[in-house]
């Protein structure tokens, strides 16, 4: 019998499902634009158990894999679900960071099963894009719609209609359509298995719970000939329970599926990387296309099947390749390399039948009884229910409740605070006992805020006050938050940021850790917020340690946590945008009303990690060498040619200031080594060895109290109180050196008119003031790696020798006394000049014996009776045992603590280095070499003319970039 060479193309049914399809095709699917990769995305659904999943993982994955073929299409039902709002996600990110104002190879199909409105959906916590800026032509080639609502037949059929067309548009052709299963129901199942017998591969996406998981296990069991009870995990995949009709349905769809398992496969997402994927992607299609052969039953055209219905087919029949596939438009062969993720668990944090079962309940009787999620009704139960899965930190549920675009109320945001703090009061008694973490609020601001998250109204506001108060920043509106707000889905954001930003701030004043990381993902400016977030934390850790050790480590390790976020956010912006991460890192930024770029806030509250970090240093090298190479050959062949560039860059600042300072160090240096006359009598050479030095000082001080206060068009780098910001710049030991010459200089000048003829005292104190001087050049040495290391270990050793002294001075007055009190002598000499009383030998003669001098005439030590002999016995016997414990005891333990010390600081040394520089940088940010710039200010009004403004459009523009850029890097970090 001669069998017809007929292509079959399976074809809807209805009129006007062919007709929408048909449209589509001659609109999108043309000659010179089709897809060489048809990814269908299916597994939408209204799941009663919710899961925890990477979705950040998942999305690289597929993206890694459209990528690599070139021209693909990704097809997803675009409904304001969980995956459909993955996919959206997704593509926008690709399309945003990689193939801006042009033509996207990755396309996305969206084909929904309802009408949807995209500018009244929230689809996702990604920001939309300045002024709708999506319409743009690129933009409309990349978001295609069919709309499915239009015909009253059933979804599946019509996914699938769809599906089988892309797969087979024309005879003897076939295109690579795969099929992609994440969560899903049990329709899901039932699409699987109907995609399998149309030829189409499926590939399972295992570990995000639903009929994915379901379908991996029976797979796995299937290509590892192991039976399998599959009923057993219905309800905890589904938590529903079936009839026995659906179950035999379902049986019979996992035979089926069983059969065809050749067509499908499970990708692990916890286990395998994008590479395996993209692999996994290629062997379907290549193993898909290899098993397809047409069946002819009694010369009536059939159904195409996978493998062989018919033995007596001839050889050459079967030898026909049926195969043939579009030409691909890939523009380059090679693969993109991905790295290999580190193979580890992301679970759910909780299970969704742990006790007690009323979330899983009241969740599924109100996804069961509202099927429209935009009513009012639901979306007020809904709230509540999340509001109990806050207090309860049950994350499964809160991360399902958020996918449905739920914000609360400032009302429930009050609730949150009632219930979580609370005071138990003991009837029998009357004593109240406060909850830790509420004790540790109290302790950390006033009581008065702290009393109002009790019962007061407006708790999320006295939060930020709490928060502000800890921190002594000042209270500051941001104004682009609300900036462009020109549709509803921009305005919908606006409202959930305020939410989602108030219950992060509850859950790190109650230390729920889990809820903390499912809220700081979806924030904005999530750098910051991470920063600020390790901050508060950490303090809450100081100061929970006077109430419950186990709370401050739970504290900490919470604090570690956002830290090492920001870290990897940190690596991931500095990796894509180097630009943009130096803009983002300096930028003023507001959370919680408290606004400071993220760099000027590490380094207030002493973040070496921040500071130290690799996008950090470039920044600081991009502003101390204005992009240019730290070589001095370099240096000097651009200072011959454009000498003005080299003279605006701030290193050339530094070291031309402390070369004068070393000038004007060597000139005081010349007076005080000459004869100290009065003021009216001095050469003018004198005077300007001598003036040259106060005149510095005073200048260096005014730049020390300009650059506190902020004042004289400084940059505001921070809104922290300048009263606090004054005392925080005086823990500098360079300021304090600052303050200390300048109060030495006033005291040496005033001293320097009085009328004498031999100045001792104006040598002594001008000689002080030389000492600090030099002390302050010393700061020279921090610029250079080599010896700013090496300094570092000076500064803190001797940091932390006058701490040990402390302790140790408390040891010498006693001894002291107890000589002074028991010697023979005459009293207490107080009379004469103060630098003559009796009284210093109270600290001489014990100090000076730490380090082995006896003091033998004074003690007797020297065996001569004749020479000494009304000294008391017990002087000789506590001066040997202090001489003793001194000497053993007080100087090997300052040893040990020196080792322990050299150890820490070898551990941190670069960073603290690191944390010097930056500060080095930022004074000479806006100062002149010789402090010109306050002599004369005509100076900087010339640099703060050359600074352009950024237009108020331009400068949304760029804020709402670093939105868009800063949600896409959090969720890569995480996976870190």
């Amino acid at each position: 019998m001669d069998y017809i060479e007929e292509e079959t193309i399976w074809r809807p049914q209805a009129s006007g499902q062919e007709s929408l399809i048909d449209e589509f095709m001659e609109k999108f699917y043309t000659e010179d634009d089709r897809p060489n990769m048809i990814f269908s995305v299916i597994g939408d659904s209204n799941s009663l158990v919710p899961k925890i999943w990477p979705k950040s993982r998942f999305q690289v994955t597929l993206t890694y894999a459209a990528k690599a073929a070139g021209v693909s299409w990704i097809l997803s039902q675009g409904e304001p679900l969980k995956i459909s709002k993955i996919i959206r996600e997704m593509v926008e990110e690709y399309v945003y960071l990689e193939k801006p104002n042009q033509a996207s190879p990755i396309r996305l199909v969206s084909i929904p099963s309802k009408e949807v409105v995209d500018n009244e959906t929230l689809y996702f916590d990604l920001p939309e894009v300045y002024e709708n800026e999506t319409k743009d032509e690129y933009n409309n080639s990349v978001y295609m719609s069919l709309r499915a609502h239009a015909c009253n037949t059933d979804y599946i059929d019509f996914r699938l209609t769809f599906e089988s067309r892309l797969h087979r548009p024309q005879a003897n052709e076939r295109n690579a359509v795969l099929l992609v299963l994440v969560e899903g129901d049990l329709s899901a199942v039932d699409h699987v298995r109907r995609a399998t017998e149309s030829g189409i591969p499926v590939v399972v996406v295992q570990g995000t719970g639903g009929a994915a998981d379901l379908l991996a296990q029976h797979i796995n069991a299937v290509k590892n000939n192991q039976s399998l009870d599959w009923r057993i995990f219905l309800p905890t995949l589904f938590g529903i329970q079936l009839e026995e009709v659906v179950v035999n349905e379902l049986e019979r769809d996992l035979e089926t599926i069983g059969d065809k398992a050749f067509l499908v496969d499970v990708f692990d997402l916890q286990n395998k990387n994008e590479e395996e994927f993209a692999a996994m992607v290629g062997e379907l299609v290549y193993r898909a296309w290899s098993h397809e052969e047409m069946d002819y039953v009694k010369g009536n055209r059939q159904k195409n099947t996978i493998g062989r219905s018919h033995k007596d087919v001839s050889r050459k029949d079967r030898s026909r390749s049926y195969c043939v596939s579009v030409n691909w438009k890939r523009e380059k062969s090679t693969w993109h390399i991905a790295k290999i993720h580190e193979t580890h668990s992301l679970t759910s944090f909780s299970s969704p039948f742990s006790l007690p079962l009323d979330f899983f309940f009241q969740f599924s009787k109100h996804l069961n009884e509202n099927d429209s999620r935009v009513s009012e009704q639901f979306t007020e139960t809904a709230k509540e229910l999340l509001l109990e899965a806050l207090l309860t930190n049950r994350t499964d549920y809160v991360e399902a409740l958020l996918d449905l675009n739920l914000s609360l109320s400032t009302e429930q945001i009050d609730k949150l605070y009632h219930k979580r703090f609370q005071i138990n009061e003991d009837p029998s008694d009357g004593i109240k006992e406060d909850d830790d973490l509420f004790w540790v609020i109290k302790n950390m601001a006033k009581k008065k805020n702290a009393f109002q998250l009790l019962e007061g109204n407006k708790t999320h506001e006295n939060a930020q006050k709490i928060v502000k108060q800890i921190l002594h920043y000042e209270e500051t509106e941001d104004p682009r938050i609300e900036a462009g707000c020109s549709t509803k889905r921009r305005k919908s954001y606006v409202v959930r940021q305020k939410s989602l930003q108030a219950i992060l701030l509850w859950s790190l004043l109650t230390n729920k850790a889990d809820i903390s990381t499912l809220m700081w993902k979806r924030v904005a400016n999530q750098l910051y917020t991470g920063i600020v977030s390790s901050v508060i934390l950490k303090i809450m850790a100081s100061h929970a340690e006077l109430k419950d050790k186990n709370l401050a480590k739970s504290l900490d390790e919470h604090s570690k946590t956002f830290k090492i976020r920001a870290l990897n956010m940190m690596d991931t912006l500095f990796q894509t945008d180097k630009k943009v991460a130096f803009d983002i890192m300096d930028s003023l930024e507001t959370v919680w009303k408290i606004q400071a770029t993220p760099i000027a806030f590490a380094y207030e509250f002493q973040m070496y990690d921040v500071i130290a970090h690799p996008s950090t240093v470039a920044l600081m090298n991009k502003k101390w060498y204005r992009d240019m190479v730290p070589s001095w050959k370099q240096l000097f062949t651009k200072a011959l040619k454009n000498p003005c560039f080299v003279f605006n860059m701030r290193c050339s600042h530094f070291v031309l200031h402390y070369i004068l300072f070393g000038i004007t160090l060597i000139m005081y240096s010349y007076f005080l080594l000459t004869d100290v006359k009065p003021l009216r009598n001095l050469s003018a050479k004198d005077a300007i060895c001598e003036m040259t030095l106060y005149l510095w000082t005073t200048l260096d001080f005014i730049n020390d109290v300009i650059s506190v206060f902020g004042t004289l068009c400084r940059k505001v780098e921070t809104r922290r109180h300048k009263k606090r910001k004054f005392f925080s710049r005086l823990n500098d030991m360079w300021k304090l050196f600052g303050l200390i010459c300048f109060c030495l200089v006033i005291f040496t000048f005033s001293v320097r008119w009085k009328k004498s003829t031999k100045f001792r005292m104006v040598k002594r104190i001008a000689a002080l003031l030389l000492l600090f001087s030099y002390l302050r050049y010393m700061r020279v040495f921090a610029l250079r790696k080599f010896t700013g290391i090496s300094f570092m270990f000076l500064k803190y050793m001797l940091y932390n020798l006058l701490k040990f002294l402390i302790v140790v001075a408390f040891l010498i007055i006693g001894v002291g006394v107890f000589y002074e009190a028991l010697r023979d002598n005459s009293g207490m000499d107080m009379s004469g000049k103060w630098y003559e009383w009796s009284l210093w030998n109270i600290l001489f003669h014990p100090f000076y014996q730490l380090f082995g001098e006896m003091f033998e005439d004074k003690f007797g030590f020297d065996g001569n009776p004749d020479k000494n002999p009304k000294t008391d016995w017990s002087v000789k016997m506590v001066a040997a045992v202090f001489m003793m414990v001194g000497n053993l005891l007080v100087i090997s333990l300052i040893t040990a603590f020196f080792t322990t010390t050299y150890d820490e600081v070898l551990a941190k040394s670069e960073k603290m280095w690191q944390y010097e520089r930056y500060q080095i940088i930022m004074d000479f940010q806006d100062r002149i070499f010789a402090n010109l710039d306050i002599v004369f200010p005509i100076f900087k009004c010339i640099r703060k003319c050359k600074k352009r403004e950024l237009r108020v459009k331009e400068h949304f523009i760029n804020y709402r970039h670093h939105q868009i850029l800063q949600y896409i890097m959090a969720g890569r970090s995480m996976e870190k």
